[in-house]
Order: structure tokens, then C-alpha cells, then sequence
């Protein structure tokens, strides 16, 4: 009745592993009972800086201050400021992911139609507010 009947892989994986712990438990018992015992030895006084040289002086600022991979505003000219913030993000040379993208098919984006459309209506409701504002200078103007 042995011929039929079938080897199940996950018992016998099991049996293999059981079979490895107890070879590797007995390992660790020989090793603790062969291992000295190890000495108490107190920990020694250790110096920052030994000799007779001064350590360095301490930063004037704190480094928390100033985020990691940032440069300093001051070496950026207003021209470089001003276009950077107008440049034209760069294009994907992968085709693939600008489909993706486009079409939404990227779970957690927004498809680029709908940002569009955002863009396109904050736009609108700036420019409809920077004209308003004028006609109320306008019309305050002509008041006087």
C-alpha cells in the first residue's frame, strides 16, 4: 500500500529542518561547554585626543540649522533663482513611464489630465483675482 500513497514535500521539509535545529542546538551546547569562562575586566579610561594637540573649535552654528544637501542661498544669483522656477521640467527619454504617467496607470498618481486641469484652473482664478484687483486700483484711482 506504500506505492500510492503520496509524498507530501512540506512534511518531509519539516522532518529535514527539525533534524538541522537538533544538529545545530547540540553544536551550541558543545561550544558553551568547551568556551572559557570570560574575564571581568574593567573598561579602561579612554582620551578623545591623546598628546598635547588642542582639539578642533566647535562650528559657530549648529549643523541641525541647515537641512543636508542644501547650498547656501547667498551663491545663487536672483537671474538663476527666477529662471529655475520657470524652466520646463526635463522630459523622460522613456517613453513607457510618460504613457504611465499620462494615462494614470500608476497606482497613487493622479493622471497628468487632472493636474492639468488643476493648473489650468489656478491659472484662471489667479489671473481672474490679479484683474479684479487692478479694476478696484483702477476705479480708486478715478474716485480721486
Amino acid at each position: 500500500m506504500g506505492l500510492f500513497r503520496r509524498n507530501d514535500p512540506i512534511a518531509s521539509r519539516a522532518k529535514a529542518l527539525k533534524a538541522r535545529l537538533a544538529d545545530l542546538e547540540s553544536q551550541i551546547e558543545q561550544l558553551d561547554q568547551a568556551a572559557p569562562a570570560p574575564q571581568q575586566t574593567p573598561p579602561a579610561v579612554h582620551e578623545l585626543k591623546p598628546g598635547e594637540e588642542p582639539l578642533p573649535p566647535r562650528p559657530s552654528h549648529p549643523l541641525s540649522e541647515q537641512p543636508l544637501g542644501t547650498t547656501n542661498p547667498e551663491n545663487e544669483t536672483l537671474w538663476h533663482w527666477f529662471s529655475s522656477r520657470f524652466r520646463k521640467p526635463p522630459v523622460s527619454s522613456n517613453p513607457r513611464m510618460v504613457n504611465f504617467l499620462a494615462a494614470g496607470s500608476i497606482q497613487g498618481l493622479r493622471p497628468m489630465r487632472y493636474e492639468r486641469r488643476v493648473a489650468r484652473n489656478r491659472f484662471l482664478a489667479f489671473s481672474a483675482l490679479l484683474v479684479l484687483v487692478l479694476i478696484c486700483l483702477f476705479w480708486t484711482l478715478l474716485q480721486q
